[in-house]
């Protein structure tokens, strides 16, 4: 035991980095943004000027940065030390499975789940990290920033039948769980590899194998979610789990959407209950026709029960989609208030789709909204992983 907890404390000279055969060893910053505070443009980064924005690890003493490969070092750089600050940078693109097929459905929640601790920035190095096979889960944490990673929805290998529903996969790429002031910032978050026309039939219904991309729910609150790429899934984003969670839910999940894509997405860009969303600057590209993509589009935010969204210069450019008003879709729920967005090029006109455009609340933060045009013309240099 002594031999490593010396091992963890001995610091590294700047240029190099190593791994003792008792223990992670510190490394030296490997990639400048690890430093960085959530902006002040969203609600994560809400009084960051008293201290009580988003941080992450940014305050990590030298002793508590590391640099992982392999999975084993990440779990050895997430559980050393456990309530202090800490930047963890992935070299690379780590198997969650370590290349050992999950089983069951025991043996997938035992092995693919990688739990983040508080005060934590996950930033990835250069332009090839992230995770397959495994779940990112913040629960009941507060203080996390995920960066610059390529994450590819889990396969679930055991889904649950629910009857009159057929089957239900349970994993999502990121799951965010009462956990408040997180910061998800050029994230690429896709299938991957499994796409849902590779689902097999089982007892008549579809084989389901993926759950959400990014879930946020049971009172988490202060997030925002920024250039981020989410591509090639159906139910993607899901924002309150349940219409009877008021006492967790009523007055949280304060989330902010700006400056992500959402390409070749059928639904729940996002789903909303409860929530008060702003987002801004977005762009949402697909198609309703079946025979040119696997993820026909169906919508892109869900008005859930007592959900509520701010929409501001966000662009939808949805091929073969006539009507405007089915960029939104009422769930229990009708509170959307659109300002200067595009359906098609033309302006987005949602006066007559049957949606409460009075919101009652109002954005505490400062921001700036960008020409949308001008930003789908520019996204594939900003947006996802690898472009910091």
């Amino acid at each position: 035991m002594k031999k490593r907890l010396i091992a963890l404390l001995i610091p590294l000279a700047i240029n190099s980095y190593s791994f003792t055969s008792y223990a992670l060893s510190p490394a030296p910053i490997k990639i400048k943004q690890a430093l960085d505070v959530a902006p002040e443009n969203g609600f994560a980064g809400f009084n960051l000027a008293t201290n009580s924005g988003t941080t992450g690890g940014s305050k990590a003493k030298k002793e508590m940065i590391f640099l992982v490969n392999n999975k084993k070092d990440l779990l050895e750089a997430i559980n050393i030390n456990k309530d202090q600050p800490r930047i963890i940078q992935v070299s690379g693109v780590i198997d969650i499975s370590e290349n050992k097929p999950y089983k069951n459905f025991d043996d997938q929640k035992s092995r693919s789940l990688i739990k983040i601790p508080s005060n934590t920035t996950l930033i990835g190095v250069g332009d090839n990290a992230g995770f397959i096979n495994g779940s990112i889960m913040l629960s009941k944490v507060n203080n996390v920033i995920i960066r610059n990673l390529k994450i590819e929805a889990p396969i679930d290998v055991e889904p649950k039948f629910e009857e009159g529903d057929g089957w239900n996969a349970e994993w999502d790429g990121i799951n965010i769980i009462s956990s408040t002031h997180v910061w998800v910032d050029h994230v690429t978050l896709t299938d991957g590899t499994f796409t849902d026309d590779m689902y097999r039939e089982k007892d008549g219904w579809k084989y389901v194998q993926h759950d959400g991309l990014l879930d946020i729910k049971r009172g988490s609150d202060f997030i925002t979610i920024s250039y981020c790429l989410f591509e090639n899934h159906d139910k993607t984003m899901l924002i309150g789990h349940s219409d009877k969670n008021a006492d967790q839910d009523e007055n949280k999940l304060n989330i902010t959407l700006h400056h992500n894509v959402f390409t070749d997405i059928t639904q729940r860009a996002p789903r909303v209950r409860f929530g008060k969303i702003h987002m801004y600057n977005n762009l949402f590209k697909g198609t309703v026709n079946k025979s040119k993509t696997v993820y026909p589009y169906q919508y892109s935010i869900g008005l859930g029960y007592k959900g509520s969204v701010l929409s501001e210069n966000n662009l939808f450019l949805i091929d073969g989609l006539k009507d405007s008003c089915k960029v939104a879709k009422q769930f229990k729920g009708d509170n959307l208030q659109d300002k200067n967005s595009l359906f098609n090029q033309s302006k987005l006109q949602l006066s007559s789709c049957g949606f409460d455009d009075n919101l009652r609340w109002s954005v505490p933060y400062q921001y700036s909204v960008d020409d949308i045009k001008q930003f789908s013309k520019s996204y594939s240099r900003l947006v996802g992983s690898g472009k910091l």
